[in-house]
This record gives structure tokens, C-alpha cells and sequence, in this order.
């Protein structure tokens, strides 16, 4: 998820290129709350319904629904539109006022993380993070109340907004690709032992605290080695990636309730285990395809005919 604010605000910014801040607030604002509305209120409450923390499991889906929205509705895997909203805001705000009294923020970040300074610097500052304000609030993805995600969001939002056009940082991240890869495979590789070694309620204060930093190690040097690796592979553009842009967002809302339901007509049948994973990611993947496809033959097709259809009903009592 750090990785996707962090990309979030590299895309925020670049729009500074053709759109003044303020259109980019107002272009955002459509693009993510109505999807986040329509997420919320449609998508989401057949994940709660099919799973096993059901509230209110007696009720036909219809008395469901309704008890949903009228009680409060949940925002479960919506919650990072409904983030970025808040963060693209705040940035509107932000942004502004950064570049009238520190214009030069952007190089003086850029010329920081240099050498050991790329890994250092961020790392220290994620575990920082996980070693003192994580134990004490965690995470809740409730947006009122989640102070560590804000905090470790919000900071890679801006960072991505700040190194958007800073050159310096992108031949450093491509110079450091193996490094940074290398690191993010071994404390991958020495977490996974550890969590299948030693059970969790037997690890101490120290491997505690050690695993954290590691986890922090994993988590910059990953989302470093992907930059450096998509920037060598997509040098020029690239049809099925342009395609795919634009439908993202439809990806993202249907993906986690078709699992849902998928799993759980599966498990109807006794079948649902370990092996099913492949299978079940398969038809969800197939079936986001379809929904984004449908959606796009539609818009084409039939967008244009509400127009035409809006001025017949109006013509119609004048001719008759």
C-alpha cells in the first residue's frame, strides 16, 4: 500500500504539467468519490454478508442491506480511495504554499537520498514508525482514528509528489536497483524463516523490535527495486498499460467481493483449501476483465445515446 500512495503522488503531481492545483482537486474529487460511494453502498456489503464476522446472519441480503446503510457502513477495502481523497486534498493545500516558501524542497529531497542515504534515511524513518507509534495505536483503516496509516501514508503521497521530476533521484533508484533489490529478498527471505520457524507468541521483546526493522528494510527496498525495474521496462509507451489505466479503478472496486463470493460458492461445495487459491484468482481476475470491458463497450455504445434519448422525452409532448 506504501508503494500505491507513494505512486498516487508521483501521478498527483505530474498533473501540475497541463492542470492547476485546484482542477486537480476537483478532477480527483470525481473520480474518487463517487466510486467510493458507489463501493461502499453496492460493493461491499456482499463481502460482509457471505463472511463469517455476519452481524446480523438471520436476515435475507435485503434486510441486510438495509440495516447496513441505516446502522453505518463500512468503508472494508475502500478505505485507500477514501484515503487518497483526504491525502489529495491536504496536498492541494500543501502544495501551494511548499513551492511559495520553499521552492527548492523538491531538489534538497532529492539531493538527500544520494549513496546509503536512499536506504538509510527511509528505513530509519519507517522503523521509527513501526517501533513507537504502531504498538500504540496500530492500524484500524478507520479514517478518523488510524493515525500510524496516515502518517506512513501521507509521508510516501508526498514523497512521490516531491521526486515526481527530480532526475537525480531516478538515476540513483536505477544505479541502486540490484542493491536495493538484494536487500528486499533477503529481509524477505530472513522475515519468512522467522514467522515459519518460531511461533508468533514465542518471539521475544528483542526479535520483536528486530523483525519490525526488518520489515521496514523490505518494505523501502521493495518499493525501490520496483520503481528502478518498471522505469528500464517501460521506456516507451505501451498500449495494453495505457489500456489498462484507465480501467484500473473498476479492478480495484469489484476484485475483493468477487474473491468473496467466489470463495464462498466454493466453499458450498467442500472444496475451499489451499489449492483452490489459484483458481479462484484466476476467475477473478477473468471476471474484473469482463466488468471492465462491459463497462467500456457501454460507455461507448450507450453514453452517447442518454443525450439523444433526454431530447426525444422533451420533443415528445410538443409533437403529440
Amino acid at each position: 500500500m506504501s508503494l500505491l500512495f507513494f505512486i498516487s503522488g508521483l501521478v498527483t503531481s505530474s498533473l501540475l504539467e497541463r492542470k492547476s492545483v485546484g482542477e486537480i482537486r476537483r478532477s480527483r474529487t470525481r473520480q474518487l468519490l463517487l466510486p467510493l460511494l458507489v463501493g461502499v453502498v453496492l460493493i461491499v456489503p456482499p463481502q460482509i454478508y457471505l463472511s463469517q464476522f455476519n452481524p446480523l446472519p438471520e436476515l435475507s441480503y435485503w434486510e441486510f442491506w438495509k440495516a447496513y446503510v441505516i446502522s453505518g457502513i463500512r468503508l472494508e477495502h475502500m478505505w485507500f480511495l477514501a484515503y487518497l481523497w483526504v491525502y489529495v486534498f491536504v496536498w492541494s493545500v500543501t502544495w501551494p504554499r511548499l513551492q511559495r516558501y520553499w521552492p527548492g524542497i523538491s531538489s534538497a529531497f532529492a539531493s538527500s537520498l544520494r549513496g546509503a542515504n536512499l536506504f538509510v534515511a527511509p528505513i530509519i524513518f519507517l522503523s521509527i514508525l513501526r517501533l513507537w507509534l504502531y504498538p500504540i495505536v496500530g492500524e484500524t483503516s478507520v479514517i478518523t482514528n488510524d493515525p500510524y496509516a496516515h502518517v506512513l501514508y501521507f509521508s510516501m503521497f508526498m514523497a512521490g509528489s516531491l521526486l515526481t521530476n527530480e532526475p537525480r533521484f531516478w538515476r540513483e533508484v536505477d544505479r541502486q536497483r540490484w542493491v536495493s533489490c538484494a536487500l528486499a529478498f533477503i529481509s524477505f527471505l530472513a522475515r519468512a524463516t522467522v514467522v515459519v520457524a518460531i511461533p508468533r507468541e514465542q518471539w521475544s521483546d528483542a526479535l520483536v523490535v528486530t523483525m519490525r526493522v526488518v520489515r521496514s528494510v523490505f518494505q523501502w527496498c521493495a518499493i525501490i527495486a520496483l520503481l528502478a525495474f518498471a522505469g528500464r521496462i517501460t521506456t516507451q509507451p505501451n498500449r495494453v498499460i495505457a489500456h489498462l489505466n484507465k480501467y484500473i479503478m473498476t479492478y480495484y472496486i469489484a476484485n475483493q467481493t468477487i474473491i468473496v463470493v467466489l470463495a464462498y460458492c466454493v466453499s458450498m461445495f467442500e472444496l475451499l483449501d489451499a489449492s483452490s487459491f489459484v483458481p479462484i484468482a484466476f476467475a477473478t481476475a477473468l471476471l474484473c476483465v469482463v466488468i471492465a470491458e462491459t463497462k467500456r463497450i457501454s460507455s461507448i455504445y450507450i453514453s452517447p445515446l442518454i443525450p439523444r434519448l433526454t431530447m426525444l422525452r422533451r420533443r415528445a409532448p410538443a409533437s403529440s
